[in-house]
């Protein structure tokens, strides 16, 4: 079994952060690769024979055999170069044995519920004979545009599941992924889509979990609402419709707070002091690592848990059950959801299946963080 992980921070150029997708320069390393890929996409560099070695490189391109050196690991990384001690790098072949993998890119790894869905994937796949080949995006569209890239030139991959960064927003990277979809691939979105694009997907129905939380909240005597919910993700909008739905239907008073992945650490303070101010009796959050610092926050300002607020998260995380205060949630389907799409990716590569399209409805579970929640 094949397991490759590429974090986020691990072999990206500092100097791509805070700037903008249009204006990136090329850096001397990613000449080089291109220079390489383009080798090897003409037929320069055909497969299993030797390229040019590190000191001709250096000398071509006016660069320190350092910069080479990056630029030749990380297309080793992408399965397109094999270096071999004491005789030079080549050009990998594509046999049967390294071409069954399937890479999956989401916007974290390895925290929150991605692990779990990770396990889901790795169970079904390495069943199957295949690698796995992750890649994380840290949210941020720049990491989102170098793993794309890397997946579309490596010719070894099979099939990608891909969660999409900031779901909300068009896509800086739409180019990339209509190139990628173009491979003729399967790829498959998980937990959200990018609208106009997602031909094949496996998502919650976040509309209707929440509503039915909302609706819970409302009949358990909360009169007052306060939504916080993720604005730049198309889970974060859809959970926020089917909470108002549930207000609006209920006759309820209602108010939102909108936040960005850059605010995510801090928004439970902003949201505290909402509460406090404006005399909220119930917060739904967008998911448990809003729900429960907020519960932490609420408690230090002198507040009740779920006597004076109610507060509900999303996913049934570990932080559900964290603390003394147990979150009222909605149970993401997390190894299953990672296990379907797996499942879906293989069928589409033997054939067996043309595409796929599920939304998977939700259970919400009760304790002790809202009214009559034990």
């Amino acid at each position: 079994m094949l397991l490759i992980l590429i974090l986020s921070g691990g072999i990206i150029n500092t100097n791509l952060y805070g700037q903008d997708d249009d204006k990136m320069n090329k850096s001397k390393y990613e000449v080089i690769k291109s220079f390489i890929i383009e080798g090897i996409n003409s037929g320069k560099f055909k497969e299993g024979e030797k390229i040019y070695s590190e000191n001709m490189l250096a000398r071509k391109f006016k660069v320190s055999r350092h910069t080479v050196r990056r630029a030749i690991m990380e297309l080793e990384f992408e399965g397109l170069l094999v270096s071999q001690k004491g005789k030079g790098t080549f050009v990998s072949k594509k046999t049967a044995d390294n071409s069954k993998c399937i890479a999956v890119l989401t916007t974290f790894i390895s925290d929150y519920i991605f692990p779990l869905i990770i396990r889901g994937i790795e169970k079904v796949i390495a069943h199957e004979g295949y690698g796995l080949l992750l890649f994380s995006t840290d949210n941020s569209y720049e990491f989102e545009r170098y793993h794309l890239e890397s997946i579309i030139n490596n010719p070894n991959i099979d099939a990608v599941i891909i969660e999409p960064t900031k779901s909300a927003l068009p896509s800086k990277n739409q180019e990339l992924y209509k190139k990628l979809i173009q491979k003729d691939i399967p790829v498959i979105f998980i937990n959200t889509i990018l609208e106009d694009i997602a031909q094949n997907y496996i998502i919650t129905k976040d509309q209707s979990a929440v509503y039915r939380l909302t609706c819970s909240l409302i009949k358990s005597g909360c009169k007052k609402l306060l939504g916080i919910f993720k604005g730049d993700d198309l889970q974060g909008i859809k959970r926020y419709s089917g909470f108002e739905k549930a207000c609006r239907e209920a006759g309820s008073e209602f108010d939102a707070v909108f936040f960005t992945s850059e605010e995510y650490n801090f928004i439970h303070k902003k949201a505290a002091e909402i509460i406090s101010s404006e005399e909220f009796d119930a917060a739904v959050c967008y998911n448990d690592k809003i729900a429960l610092p907020l519960c932490v926050k609420l408690k230090e300002m002198g507040f009740k848990i779920p006597q004076d607020v109610s507060v509900t998260g999303y996913d049934n995380s570990l932080l559900s059950t964290l603390t003394d205060i147990k979150l009222t949630t909605v149970d993401h389907p997390k190894e299953k959801l990672g296990e379907m799409a797996a499942k879906a990716a293989i069928a589409m590569i033997k054939k067996n299946r043309a595409g796929v399209k599920a939304e998977i409805e939700c259970e919400i579970i009760f304790r002790n963080s809202t009214k009559g929640g034990f």
